[in-house]
């Protein structure tokens, strides 16, 4: 301190002053680097925020406005150090000291000035006011952003609180839009909602109990957890004092209030000393406190799910004090213990409205799915819709529904997982799939569990990769397992018995349609199938020529028909018999559908022994060497009877094209059949398209 001291002497004295034209180059430059080496060192270790900031910050100004004063006075190149001495003690210490450096300076700088004879200059008044005006600005950016700091770190609380919220009362289970962020927002909204009605309830009934009581101040300090660290949150309060904390964070076992916490019993002082009221951490400054009283708060029914009332959950802390020793007495803790048990019922009432809001969306979405599917004939979509609901309703991280295909094995069929690039899952776990097999039920499973029907799966935790815990629940038509639902979680424990319950109507839901949509589809494959040979028939065979024939004429693309008739099949018939002859009819369909292009080409039964082809973007010479790879495939094939070589089958193609031969439906048709009589005339077993026939 004898430094400053002796510096600010220097300063004000004016021993040190020069004019500006007297002051050597270096000098300027050495005073420069000083200055903001300073002022660099201010900045990076914040020496604002320590001990004796203050008298560390006069130092400073002190020692700033003796370079000044060395490097020219008033017109010194180091007076502009000032604003930014002004915005480093506004941001890093305190939006006062800003005003105090303005202030310190200008009281330096006129302390030197009134030996002057000489008026001072509308500049130096105009550099006053400007100092001025720049703390005044610098406070008000100061003051902003501390507010906005403690609306972040309230609006933090309030989220976490909205999830500790979702884990006993929710519980992960919401109806929202589709999209994922969406989802996500909307989900954290309704919750973040609840809390914010619940602090106000709280706060309306603890400034009524301070009244009436009465007593200095009441606190409530909610048990949560941050990082799955449980930890003591101020939530709620009233008071006579105005140094109250906004928002407190402490654990179990700090402070008084803790030690309530950590012992989870009544911490009663009747008389405090003052060493001890300054440890309160609810008060931003010590008060004048007598009397101390920290009461845990338990739930005895803490989830809707539970009906016992044996169950205690410790939910919080009530903290009152009184300026007064001694003021906690029979009377008064009778009624605070009443008043204890009535805060616990606010916040079980608060977990159960949002756990009904929830119930209402979820049942909501179902109705909703259940509605949607009455429309849907498609087993993909019936799928895609079923997932769909499925992820809305419970929150994870992803899903997928899983079929049973051979009995065994639960092929993927529909799944959502939000990140890029990542493997589609194939099937289900073969333990798990046996599991589910033999014992047709849910499973809720976290990462760990002890359980004895899963035991061969609890040894493999590392297949699950990143996932925490998932949900499973069948779908079952009767006593049949058609297939599973999937949710999976990066959480542990994210599931709980309410979404089984939810995801497990969806499945009955998902079951009873996709069975119907297999009769449909069935039906629909008899009234489109050949009983005998499976293939397409007559019927629908016209309908699909007639779509191939739009296409191709919107799309200006080229279409081949190809009709084909086994040779001699009637005197075959009358050779082996009718049973023999529809033996190679089905192995002559068979040969086709391996020869033509999958996906792409169709085949149909004509009628009797002929077969119709359809080769879409096919022109004529494509389509003959299509027809000429099944002539030649029927040719090569050995028909067997008893394991024994009996004959071979030969077959005669005939084929036209658009645009090329024919421009419409009837006339391709009749041209294809001119073809294949005239491959009938040329001693079978041939192709012929329709120009080479004429």
């Amino acid at each position: 301190m004898a430094g400053i001291a002796a510096a600010s002497y220097l300063a004000v004295s004016g021993i040190c002053i020069r004019q500006l034209e007297d002051i050597s180059s270096s000098w300027l430059v050495a005073s420069w680097i000083i200055a903001f080496t300073w002022l660099f060192l201010l900045i990076r270790f914040k020496i604002f925020s320590r001990p004796q900031r203050f008298l560390f910050l006069l130092g400073t100004i002190v020692g700033l406005n003796l370079l000044a004063q060395s490097t020219g006075g008033e017109q010194s190149p180091l007076i502009f150090s000032v604003f930014l001495l002004m915005g480093i003690a506004a941001w890093e210490g305190d939006a006062k000291y800003g005003f105090w450096v303005a202030i310190l300076f200008s009281l330096l700088e006129a302390f030197y000035l009134r030996k002057e004879d000489t008026p001072h200059g509308i500049y130096l008044y105009l550099r006053w006011a400007a100092f001025l005006v720049s703390a005044i600005f610098l406070a008000k950016i100061v003051k902003t952003r501390k507010e906005k700091e403690l609306l972040d770190h309230h609006l933090e609380s309030l989220k976490n609180e909205a999830d500790q919220l979702a884990s006993h009362a929710e519980p992960s289970s919401f109806n929202v839009p589709k999209d994922k962020l969406l989802m996500e927002e909307s989900r954290l909204s309704a919750r973040m909602g609840t809390v914010m009605e619940l602090e106000e309830a709280l706060t309306r009934q603890l400034s009524l109990f301070q009244k009436s009581l009465p007593v200095h101040t009441v606190v409530f300090f909610l048990l949560t957890s941050i990082q799955e660290k449980a930890v003591l949150r101020l939530r709620a309060f009233s008071s006579d004092s105005k140094d109250i904390a906004a928002d407190v964070t402490l654990l179990p076992g700090e402070t008084l209030v803790g030690l309530a916490a950590k012992e989870g019993r009544r911490v009663l002082l009747d008389q405090v000393a003052p060493d001890s009221s300054k440890a309160l951490p609810y008060y931003l400054k010590p008060n004048s406190i007598g009397s101390f009283l920290a009461q845990p708060i338990y739930l005895k029914n803490p989830s809707p799910e539970t009906n016992s009332e044996t169950e205690m959950e410790m939910v919080g802390v009530l903290v009152l004090d009184h300026t007064e020793p001694h003021y906690f007495k029979e009377r008064e803790l009778g009624l605070i213990e009443q008043f204890s048990n009535l805060l616990g019922e606010t916040i079980h009432v608060a977990r159960i409205m949002h756990f009904s809001r929830t119930k209402t969306r979820n049942l909501h979405a179902l109705y909703e799915v259940s509605h949607s599917f009455s429309t849907l004939l498609d087993t993909n979509r019936v799928l895609q819709t079923s997932l769909n609901t499925a992820k809305e309703i419970s929150a994870c991280d992803s899903a997928y529904i899983a079929i049973a295909e051979d009995g065994k094995n639960f092929i993927v069929r529909a799944w959502w997982w939000p990140v890029k690039n990542l493997e589609k899952p194939e099937k289900l776990e073969e333990e798990l799939a046996s599991w589910v097999l033999e014992n047709k039920k849910p499973i809720r499973y976290t990462r760990g569990q002890k359980d004895k029907s899963l035991s061969a799966f609890s040894k493999r935790d590392g297949m699950l990769g990143s996932i925490q815990s998932f949900l499973m629940v069948p779908l079952l038509a009767g006593e049949n397992v058609l297939g599973v639902i999937r949710l999976n979680s990066q959480k542990p424990d994210s599931f709980q018995e309410y979404d089984q319950d939810v995801l497990t109507t969806l499945a009955n839901q998902t079951a009873v349609v996709l069975e119907n949509t297999w009769h449909v589809q069935q039906i629909r494959e008899m009234a489109t199938r050949d009983g005998l040979t499976g293939l397409y028939n007559h019927r629908y065979f016209q309908e699909k020529l007639g779509e191939e024939l739009t296409k191709a004429e919107r799309y200006n693309k080229d279409l081949s028909l190809a009709l084909l008739d086994v040779d001699f099949f009637k005197k075959f018939n009358d050779t082996y018999g009718h049973q023999e002859g529809d033996k190679v009819l089905k192995i002559v369909s068979e040969i086709i559908q391996t020869t033509v292009r999958n996906k792409i080409d169709t085949v149909a039964r004509y009628g009797g022994e002929e077969f119709a082809v359809i080769l879409p973007e096919a022109d004529g010479n494509v389509g003959k060497e299509l027809a000429e790879r099944i002539r030649k495939n029927v040719e090569s094939h050995l028909f067997e009877n008893n394991g024994k070589t009996l004959y071979r089958v030969t077959v005669s193609i005939g084929l036209a094209s658009y645009p090329f031969d024919a421009r419409d439906q009837k006339t391709l048709i009749q041209l294809s059949d001119q073809a294949l009589y005239s491959a009938k005339e040329g001693g079978r077993n041939c192709v012929r398209r329709f120009k080479s026939a004429t």
